[in-house]
């Protein structure tokens, strides 16, 4: 028996499958990317700490988008720094001549726009969250039992239960006694 029908038989038998259809979930739907050259990091970095180090506040509704947007005009001093520092450093060196100071400005814009983008993204979560945490509760409630009554009650409520029904189970012992 000849080797080289074993060697061929994988192959043949793989050709007979046919082409299945695979669904790839993207994790990162959008992706944002910002290129510059190494020299202007440390500006870049000032800049987006900036932005980053912002008060933001957690109200229970989905704003952090404004909230972000917000934070463009709080660091525009900074932006104005860091592209004068970037244009400085840029400036005169051979290698970056072909990186114009309008490049240097589109560097810093999208880094504001990923930050406006950011808060936008938080906002999807949250709302996301209240719409699972809405369909789960509308979920329970369609399927749990109807007998099933379980009620996990913290002690403030249960006292506020006692106190309200005190005097009624207070008359009731009464009358029991009287009637004995």
């Amino acid at each position: 028996m000849s080797l080289l029908p074993l060697l061929f038989a994988p192959l043949l038998s793989l050709q007979g499958v046919g082409d299945a259809v695979v669904a790839i979930e993207n994790d990162t739907p959008e992706t944002w990317t910002v290129e510059y050259p190494r020299l202007i990091q440390p500006y870049v970095g000032d800049y987006r700490r900036c932005l980053v180090g912002q008060n933001r506040r957690v109200t229970g509704e989905a704003d952090f988008e404004r909230q972000h947007r917000a934070d463009l005009p709080a660091c525009e001093a900074a932006f104005d720094k860091a592209l004068t520092a970037s244009n400085a450093a840029l400036a005169g060196r051979e290698n970056y001549t072909d990186f114009t100071a309008q490049d240097v400005r589109d560097v810093f814009e999208h880094i504001g726009r990923i930050h406006i983008a950011r808060g936008a993204d938080l906002d999807n979560q949250f709302r996301l969250r209240l719409q699972r945490a809405a369909r789960a509760r509308a979920e329970y409630e369609d399927t749990k039992p109807p007998t099933l009554v379980l009620e996990l009650l913290d002690a403030s409520v249960v006292k506020a239960r006692t106190d309200a029904t005190a005097a009624s189970a207070e008359a009731a012992m009464e009358n029991d006694d009287a009637i004995n």
